[in-house]
C-alpha cells in the first residue's frame, strides 16, 4: 500500500515586507484517491479568525434547554414505528431510547436519544455506556429495518452534536437511516476496496491496519476496535476505529459495541479538551452483513468548528463542500499524539 505525499512551498512577503515561506502536503487518501492539504500555518489563522468555545454560553444553553426538550421527554411525547417495525412503538436498549424521526430522510429514519434522563451538552459527559446503549440499538434498528422490508438493506447510523457539528435538537442523540437506494460515498470505497482486493488478493482494511500498528498516526485499541489518524483527512482532527472481521452494524454484539464505545468517549473528550466541542460521526456500514465482503465496519469522527454565538463553518467551504478535498490546521500525527495519551 503506497501513502503518497506531495510538498509544495509558498513564499510570500508580508504586510511589513517580511519575506515569509508556508510548506504546505498534499496526501492523497489510499482508498478513495481524495486529497487532504495540510498547513500548519492555518492554525494561527484559527486562532486570530475563529477564536475559543464560549463555555459559559454552553453552560447557560445547556440548563434552558432542558425545559421543553424533546429528548428528555422521549417515553412519554416522543413518536412511534408501526407494530411491523416494532411491536412495542419505541426500541429501547439499556439508556438508549429509538424512535422514529418526525422529518424522514428515507424509508426508515430514526433518532436514538443517547439517555433520555441526561441532557447534557459537553461530550465529556456523555456516558460511555449511554454511547455503547445507542451503538446497539443501531444496529438492532438496521436488523428491524430489512427484517420489515428486505429491500431496507442500505443504511447510516451517525451522530451530529451542537449547532456547529449539524445538530438541531442540543440533546445527545444518534440518527439511523435504512433505505432501498445505495449511499453514494460507501459504495464509492466499497467498490475502491474491492478494487484493491482483487489486485492484491488482500482485504484493504487489514492491509492498512498492519502498516499503520505501531506508527504515528496508530492511537490505540479498545477491545477488537482499532483507532487511527486517517493519513489524507477528509474532516478536521479525523478519527477511524475500525473493527476487522466485520462488516456491518448488524453484525454488532455487545462487546463490540462497548469496544467502539470506549474509542468514541476517549476522542470525543479529546475533542472537548482541544476547545472543539461540536463533533460528527458515522458509521460506514456494508449492506452486506458478514465478514465475506472485505469491507471492515468502521466509524469516523471529527471535530467541528468551536461552540460560539457567532461561529464561522470553515470546514464546509467551497473545496470539501463541491471539489471533495479539504485543508487542515494540523498534521494528523501532532493530534494522534496528544490523543495516544488518553489510552
Amino acid at each position: 500500500m503506497d501513502l503518497v505525499s506531495v510538498t509544495e512551498r509558498t513564499t510570500l512577503l508580508d504586510p511589513a515586507g517580511n519575506r515569509m515561506e508556508q510548506v504546505i502536503e498534499h496526501r492523497t487518501d489510499p482508498l478513495t484517491g481524495s486529497v487532504a492539504s495540510i498547513n500548519a500555518a492555518l492554525g494561527e489563522k484559527a486562532k486570530a479568525f475563529l477564536g475559543g468555545p464560549d463555555v459559559a454560553l454552553l453552560e447557560d444553553l445547556q440548563e434552558k434547554s432542558r425545559s421543553g426538550c424533546p429528548f428528555c421527554a422521549a417515553a412519554e411525547k416522543g413518536t412511534r414505528f408501526l407494530a411491523g417495525v416494532v411491536a412495542e412503538g419505541q426500541l429501547r436498549v439499556g439508556a438508549a431510547v429509538a424512535m422514529p424521526n418526525l422529518f424522514s430522510k428515507c424509508a426508515l429514519d430514526a433518532v436514538v436519544v443517547v439517555d433520555p434522563a441526561s441532557h447534557v451538552l459537553f461530550p465529556s459527559r456523555i456516558a460511555q455506556r449511554a454511547i455503547a446503549d445507542a451503538v446497539l440499538a443501531s444496529g438492532e434498528l438496521v436488523r428491524r429495518a430489512r427484517a420489515a422490508d428486505p429491500a431496507l438493506v442500505h443504511h447510516v447510523a451517525g451522530m451530529n452534536f451542537l449547532h456547529p457539528g449539524g445538530s438541531s435538537v442540543p440533546h445527545p442523540h444518534f440518527q439511523v437511516h435504512a433505505r432501498s437506494v445505495p449511499y453514494s460515498g460507501l459504495a464509492r470505497a466499497m467498490r475502491a476496496a474491492a478494487d484493491y482486493r482483487a489486485r492484491t488478493g488482500r482485504p484493504f482494511f487489514e492491509a492498512l491496519l498492519e502498516l499503520e500498528r505501531g506508527g504515528p498516526r496508530h492511537v490505540g485499541t479498545s477491545g477488537p476496535v482499532e483507532w487511527l489518524a486517517a493519513f489524507a483527512p477528509a474532516s478536521q482532527k479525523e478519527i477511524w476505529g475500525v473493527l476487522p472481521g466485520a462488516s456491518s452494524l448488524a453484525d454488532l454484539g455487545a462487546a463490540e459495541a462497548e469496544a467502539f464505545a470506549e474509542g468514541i468517549s476517549r476522542t470525543l473528550s479529546f475533542y472537548e479538551e482541544s476547545g472543539t466541542h461540536p463533533f460528527t460521526f458515522a458509521f460506514l456500514s456494508s449492506p452486506e452483513p458478514g465478514s465475506g465482503s472485505g469491507w471492515a465496519l468502521h466509524v469516523k469522527l471529527c471535530s467541528r468548528p468551536a461552540f460560539r454565538s457567532l461561529y464561522s463553518n470553515y470546514d464546509t467551504w467551497f473545496t470539501p463542500k463541491f471539489m471533495g478535498d479539504d485543508v487542515h490546521l494540523e498534521a494528523p500525527e501532532a493530534y494522534a499524539a496528544r490523543l495516544r495519551q488518553r489510552w
